[in-house]
This record gives C-alpha cells, structure tokens and sequence, in this order.
C-alpha cells in the first residue's frame, strides 16, 4: 500500500490490472488454439495481444468472432 494513494484508488487500479491480465492471458490461450493464424500472423496477434492492452485482446476477440461468423454465414449458403 502506498500511503499517497488512497486504499480504495488502490483496489481499484489493482482490480484494473488484473482484469487486463486475465483478458491478454484468455486471448493468447484463444489465439493458440486458433487455427488459422499462423507463422508472423500469429506472432503479430501475440505481440498485439502482450503490448497493447484492454484493445490487443478485445480486437482479437472480435476478428475471432468475424471471422466465426463468415464460416457460418458460408455454410449456410451451401445448404
């Protein structure tokens, strides 16, 4: 504890600092099981992931979730 931060300040950018942990560390754990990057793409996601926090993970997340919905979208066009 810091005596020129106030205790609940201090939980709070904690509670910040975790939330963003647990975020980058599901989005690497899904980039990983992720098969269709690859090779630089994968480091670039990685990278982006690690370095740029809260937006890294979200937008993997939603190119993830794009990128779903475009196979989906696919095969119901088949049908």
């Amino acid at each position: 504890m810091s005596p020129l931060v106030p205790t609940a300040l201090d939980g709070a950018a904690m509670s910040v600092c975790i939330f963003g942990l647990l975020l980058a560390l599901a989005a690497l754990a899904s980039l990983i099981r992720a098969a269709s990057p690859t090779g630089w793409h994968l480091l670039a996601w990685a990278l982006v992931v690690l370095f740029v926090p809260f937006v890294g993970p979200v937008s993997w997340f939603a190119v993830r979730l794009r990128g779903r919905r475009q196979r989906f979208r696919y095969l119901d066009d088949d049908a």
